[in-house]
């Protein structure tokens, strides 16, 4: 079994590489490796729909993971769950399948990992709601030794656990399990760029730092692989989740169902800059009726049908989807829209939807440029690279274009 290092930048997308410029280790990556500026992320472009898409080679309509939360339209913002267990996918991941074929596993942040039976250290992203303590959640859903230890050795150094600091702190257990444990795949998702986009714009100054540390973190990562005994072989895989697009008006799709007599026809869950349509106690299609006859006032460019959901292979739920036009965020369901400054969770064909994917290290055809793709197609691909089946994904593999004859 081949090593795998896959490191997920979320909320990098293609055009960041023109602004990193030549001199980036990223940008020389997708250089020397093999990679594709064109993998075009799941609908809607969320992380955790993403990343559970990244880890099966399935759309969501099959992992069963269509948003960052379960749908809760009668839970009080604060105490929404998020979901964080490994139960929740409804394929095998590409942990489930390293384990299975006898090989070890290691996981910084990556989504929907809490509780995984499949990884062995485990330092899970665990979102909290209202009476619950960070320290214990984390202790209780993912490698609580191993953590612990970790927490010893290095937390004193970590100044904040918000953002650059959770990235740096999840950068150095990387490195550190590399070194220590040397684990067959080993994943770390790094959340500073997408938080910077967030609350300071797409292309903000904070965001173009953040740009600059992740790429500083993947450069240390690689060096440390360098020097890992066992390593070898080994190869770097980056990826991504989806882009951003900057914003400035707020809707509230469910306000203005209701203040038109159409609150019992459909519940509203925000997907930022998309929303998903519930049926409720009346008839949606007039739901549906009056946003297609106002779509200024809703700031909707398209609706999806349900067929359209389907033919994007979108989880089922749904009766159907709006998008916003551009500099709209829905904030049904999502309290934090009003206090953003850029998003994401867009439909197919928007400027932010091309994600990357890289490959470094012994055997990778070095310039190998890859066709556009679905994100289906990066963990079978990972999977072919590394040696173990996975038989359940969705995706088609690209391993052969990526290796020296």
């Amino acid at each position: 079994m081949r090593k795998v290092v896959l490191l997920s930048l979320d909320a990098m997308f293609d055009r960041d590489l023109s602004v990193m410029g030549p001199g980036a280790f990223l940008t020389e990556m997708m250089r020397k490796g093999a990679a594709c500026t064109q993998v075009k992320t799941v609908f809607p472009a969320l992380t955790y729909p993403a990343h559970t898409t990244l880890i099966t080679g399935c759309d969501p309509a099959s992992h069963g993971i269509g948003q960052n939360m379960p749908f809760q339209p009668d839970i009080e913002d604060e105490l929404r769950v998020w979901y964080l267990d490994q139960k929740h996918i409804q394929r095998e991941t590409l942990f489930d399948a390293v384990k299975n074929a006898g090989g070890q596993c290691a996981s910084m942040l990556w989504p929907v990992t809490c509780r995984s039976k499949s990884i062995r250290w485990n330092f899970p992203e665990a979102h909290t709601i209202r009476g619950e303590n960070q320290t214990m959640k984390m202790l209780k859903c993912g490698a609580a030794p191993w953590i612990l230890a970790m927490e010893v050795k290095y937390g004193r150094k970590r100044p904040s656990t918000r953002e650059p600091h959770l990235s740096d702190y999840a950068a150095t257990l990387t490195r550190e399990v590399i070194h220590a444990n040397k684990p067959d795949l080993t994943a770390a998702h790094l959340i500073d760029l997408d938080d910077m986009r967030h609350h300071h714009g797409t292309d903000s100054a904070e965001a173009r730092e953040a740009m600059r540390r992740l790429d500083s973190r993947v450069r240390d990562i690689w060096e440390t692989m360098q020097v890992a005994p066992g390593y070898e072989e080994a190869l770097l895989v980056i990826v991504s989740d989806h882009g951003q697009a900057d914003v400035n008006r707020t809707v509230n799709i469910g306000d203005l169902l209701a203040e038109n007599g159409l609150a019992d026809c459909a519940d509203v869950q925000s997907n930022g800059m998309s929303a998903y349509l519930y049926q409720s106690g009346g008839d949606y299609e007039q739901a549906l009726t009056w946003l297609r006859n106002h779509p200024t006032q809703a700031g909707v460019s398209h609706i999806y049908s349900r067929e359209e959901l389907d033919e994007l292979h979108a989880v089922k739920g749904p009766v159907a989807a709006v998008e916003a036009v551009p500099g709209v965020v829905f904030s049904d369901m999502l309290p934090e829209a009003k206090r953003e400054k850029a998003t994401h969770g867009f439909g197919p064909g928007h400027p932010a939807e091309n994600c990357l994917f890289a490959v470094m290290g012994k055997g990778i055809r070095e310039g190998a440029a890859l066709p556009s793709m679905p994100m289906r197609d990066v963990a079978p691909t990972i999977a072919e690279l590394m040696g173990v089946p996975l038989p359940q994904a969705e995706g088609t593999s690209h391993a052969k274009k990526m290796m020296k004859t």
